[in-house]
């Protein structure tokens, strides 16, 4: 709530007094602790350990604000400009939103698309559900009849979307399907919010615009059967950016505390989605202005203290090399170095037509001419830009910002649009040309029908062309086909107490709750498998390889990589060709170790029986 009638200098009063210092206070110890006050194995253990509870408490705070916020909203109608729904038009969008979702959903089954982040994600959200800890398993065992996780990290990935995972898991019991189910509804969601802002910019075509231009882009709708976080952050940067037109159409304290909350879940929904907090501070200081004075709820005075967190986590791992993944030619994150490289390859996405890309052509064509179109409106009417309506100024703080994340994406090491893995950081400058595209279209409707007329390419031209590459998914088959065989042979096998050495990650079958090592680790552990063989801990020890093409004629040949050595005896069970790979899975009989061996790293070092 606001102070008590202000006492002292006028400039006092109007900065918001006791509240504003203590703001300015908590902010700097929240920024003092979160990125120097505490050392790395500190910070690593506040998250890993308290993580979960601070987002709780911030979840169930920002519902509250909500709550709130609409109760208010309905009582005084603070979008004052727009027409009411009614039933016929509001039933419309909804068949559309559904349509739409069904198409995403019916494309493909529901797999993991990028190779070992959504495995890692869903990792983190089973130890937040059974153990309360923001950490990634290493390995498992079943003890007494409880799968344990071991040897816990804390990730680089943000936790909000494993934490409403773990939601899930609460709520209906632990499966690793309600990673799929959570992203399907958010893809229901964000084509919502994308025809809600829509139509603030431009009116019901406006709205339907956006849901179709987004509807009709594949690389969007193809998360809509994965389980990764980039619907969340989709979903987080539209509704954070729709709660700040709320606020600056009727700037009080019920609408700020629930704009600052969702900017809090906003930065935890992506790496690079802190940048966002700048974006809705610009807001509210807008929002400030208009009402004429300063505005601090509990909710904004508690937001630093709530981002401990990510701060803390990203001191974590800028003190963790190893957590960046970077190949052996580079030593940075980020470098300018990176940039021609990843400029190149976000053009060949954006104007490639191939049928492999998950690009829409429309969009990104269209897109460019309305961003240059929108920059030369904004420039015209710069002086008037204060009595814009709300969404347009919501709009352009958070436009700044989306160019500041795509300008940041572009200098990444790994980046390069045309890259089936990494052209899902596209998607805030993708969100941003579909609204430039209905604004544009608005302006260019008092000359011609623009609006009409992309209406009817999306619908009939971009939308068809989107169906037909929905279902390529090839960055779904880069590896996960090969891991969705190896489950379903071994789930047809009989049920027994299995290890599974793989080859290509042991988070996989971590998460099925069979423990698993990776080849490199049984090597190192040979003597512990050989001694697992005589006890009844498991019932069979499996082996996953895959073999490489040495000839014309279809020879293959194990690799150096995925070689056992020659003392471990293993016995086929099956083989499955993928692309020019060879897949095997094999069962270990025996390991018949030389006189004196030793393991590579020395006696000691390789851990546990077992692992």
């Amino acid at each position: 709530m606001s102070d008590a009638p202000a006492q002292g200098p006028v400039w006092w009063r109007a900065c918001g007094g006791r509240r504003a210092l203590g703001f300015a206070v908590i902010a700097s110890v929240a920024v003092w602790l979160g990125f120097a006050g505490l050392p790395v194995r500190v910070a690593e253990d506040l998250v890993k350990r308290g993580g979960y509870y601070v987002m709780a408490l911030t979840v169930v705070a920002w519902v509250v604000a909500l709550v709130a916020a609409f109760r208010r909203g309905r009582e005084r109608r603070a979008v004052r400009d727009e027409a009411p729904v009614t039933p016929r038009r509001g039933l419309g969008v909804a068949v559309l939103i559904a349509l739409l979702t069904l198409m995403a959903i019916q494309a493909e089954p529901y797999r993991g698309k990028i190779l070992n982040d959504e495995f890692v994600l869903q990792s983190t959200a089973y130890n937040l559900h059974h153990f309360r800890d923001v950490a990634t398993m290493v390995r498992g065992y079943e003890v007494e009849g409880t799968f344990i996780s071991t040897d816990n990290y804390l990730d680089k990935r943000p936790y909000f979307y494993p934490f409403l995972v773990s939601l899930l898991h609460d709520l209906t019991g632990y499966r690793p399907a309600n990673a799929f189910v959570l992203n399907s509804i958010l893809y229901a969601f964000a084509l919502g919010l994308m025809f809600r802002v829509g139509r603030s910019l431009g009116g019901w075509r406006g709205g339907i615009l956006a849901t179709l231009l987004a509807g009709s882009l594949p690389l969007l709708g193809q998360n809509a059967t994965g389980s990764g976080m980039e619907l969340l952050n989709v979903v987080m940067i539209l509704f954070t950016l729709w709660l700040g037109a709320r606020y600056l159409a009727e700037p009080d304290e019920t609408n700020l505390g629930a704009l600052a909350l969702s900017a809090v879940l906003l930065a935890q929904s992506r790496y690079e989605s802190a940048l966002y907090v700048a974006a809705v501070a610009a807001v509210v200081v807008l929002g400030w202005r208009s009402a004429r004075r300063v505005l601090l709820p509990a909710s904004v005075m508690a937001a630093p203290l709530l981002l401990l967190p990510v701060a803390l986590q990203h001191r974590v791992v800028a003190n963790s090399p190893l957590l960046w993944e970077l190949d052996a030619a580079r030593s940075e994150r980020f470098s300018w170095s990176y940039v021609p490289a990843n400029l190149r390859g976000a053009w060949a996405f954006l104007f490639n037509g191939d049928a492999e890309r998950a690009n829409s052509l429309l969009l990104s064509a269209a897109g460019l001419v309305a961003v240059a179109g929108v920059l030369l409106l904004a420039a015209r009417r710069w002086r008037s830009w204060a009595q814009r309506p709300p969404m347009e100024r919501a709009l352009a703080c958070f436009a700044v910002v989306v160019f500041a994340n795509t300008a940041l994406v572009i200098c990444y090491y790994w980046a390069s649009f045309d890259d089936p893995m990494a052209s899902r950081f596209s998607l805030p400058w993708l969100l941003l040309t579909v609204f430039a595209v209905v604004v544009f279209a608005r302006w260019l409707d008092r000359r011609l029908p623009a609006t009409a007329m992309l209406l009817v390419l999306a619908g009939g031209w971009a939308l068809p062309q989107a169906a037909a590459k929905f279902g390529h998914h090839y960055y779904s088959h880069l590896g996960n086909d090969e891991i969705a065989w190896h489950h379903r042979f071994v789930a047809s096998r009989p049920p027994a107490r299995r290890l599974v050495i793989s080859n290509r990650t042991s988070l996989s079958w971590l998460l099925a709750e069979t423990p698993a090592i990776l080849l490199d680790r049984a090597r190192l552990v040979a003597d512990r498998l050989q001694y697992q063989l005589t006890q009844p801990l498991f019932d069979e020890i499996l082996v996953i390889q895959a073999l490489r093409p040495t000839s014309a004629d279809g020879d293959f040949q194990l690799p150096e990589e995925e070689a056992l050595p020659t003392y471990f005896r293993t016995e086929l069970l099956a083989e499955k060709r993928f692309g020019t790979r060879l897949c095997r899975v094999s069962r270990l009989v025996a390991v018949e170790l030389p006189p004196g061996w030793e393991p590579a790293l020395g006696k000691g070092k390789a851990g546990s029986a077992g692992e």
